[in-house]
């Protein structure tokens, strides 16, 4: 009787191993990636038991990450708390996404008591609050207003956003954005844009401009009066990529690693508003092989 019994058993498992088999998806049959959500549900739908299921996760791992969204499909879809429970637990595939990093700094100008600190001995550059930000003017028709902002020095892998309105009030409107300022030397980089959209790079020593590029119809420059534009620069190391309203316009390399304090000016017969200076992390530089 027991011998009897025990080939019964014997072939209603050969009978639902080929049902189950047959009814499978292809996974089931050589699984050699990791399961995706379809495959898990299309499993379960075939009345793959969870722990199975979760073996298989487990060995393969999976190639979503078990959100709300992903755990509402999976209990719509009549999957139990132990297979839900279970693949919170098993490896996945997906990268988490990176939290962006706190920015160093985020100043915006009309909420700030920065410009206490915009000051000049020179009767022809003045600074003043208005309702959106800081008005810088320089009423002069050869030199630059400049100030120092009053930061620590930035380490070396940075982006620095400056977003400014009234750019081109007037033809002849230059905004200045300032990096990577030595405090023993007081030299730094900069990076100019007026607007009648030329931009420049420059190294600054002894309040001189030794032009390290320039390009001329720079496209992205806004050239409306009352428009708003973001100079950008993000510093790698010793890498400079420049950025106009998001859209990047030029790369350099300079000598040696850049890190340093921030300047930011206005050029002659220039009067527009400083917005917002924020100041955020960037990852390293991957060195080259």
């Amino acid at each position: 009787m027991s011998t009897r019994r025990s080939s019964f058993r014997s072939r209603d498992s050969i009978l639902a191993a080929a049902v189950l088999l047959l009814g499978m998806p292809a996974i089931a049959l050589g699984q050699s990636k990791a399961l995706s959500l379809a495959e898990v549900m299309d499993l379960h739908d075939h009345g793959v038991s969870s722990r199975q299921i979760l073996r298989d996760a487990r060995e393969f791992c999976i190639a979503f990450s078990l959100d709300d969204s992903v755990r509402h499909q999976l209990t719509v879809a009549g999957a139990d708390t132990l297979l839900i429970g279970g693949l919170s637990g098993v490896c996945t595939t997906v990268r988490p996404e990176a939290k962006p990093l706190p920015p160093l700094i985020d100043d915006e100008f009309a909420e700030s008591t920065t410009s206490q600190g915009f000051t000049w001995s020179n009767p022809r550059c003045r600074a003043r609050f208005e309702a959106n930000g800081i008005r810088m003017e320089n009423t002069g028709t050869e030199v630059m207003c400049l100030v120092r902002y009053p930061s620590a020095d930035l380490p070396a892998n940075v982006r620095v956003d400056l977003d400014v309105n009234e750019l081109a009030s007037v033809k002849s409107g230059t905004v200045m954005l300032g990096f990577g300022r030595q405090q023993r030397s007081g030299n730094y980089y900069s990076l100019s844009v007026s607007a009648d959209r030329h931009l420049e790079l420059c190294w600054n020593s002894d309040r001189q401009c030794s032009s390290l590029l320039k390009i001329a119809d720079v496209k992205a420059v806004h050239g409306e009066p009352g428009a708003s534009d973001r100079l950008s620069v993000e510093v790698r190391d010793q890498d400079i990529a420049l950025l106009v309203n998001d859209t990047r316009v030029a790369q350099y390399t300079g000598d040696a690693t850049i890190t340093g304090g921030l300047m930011v000016g206005v050029g002659p017969q220039t009067s527009l508003v400083l917005v917002r200076l924020r100041v955020t992390p960037l990852p390293a530089a991957v060195p080259s092989r």
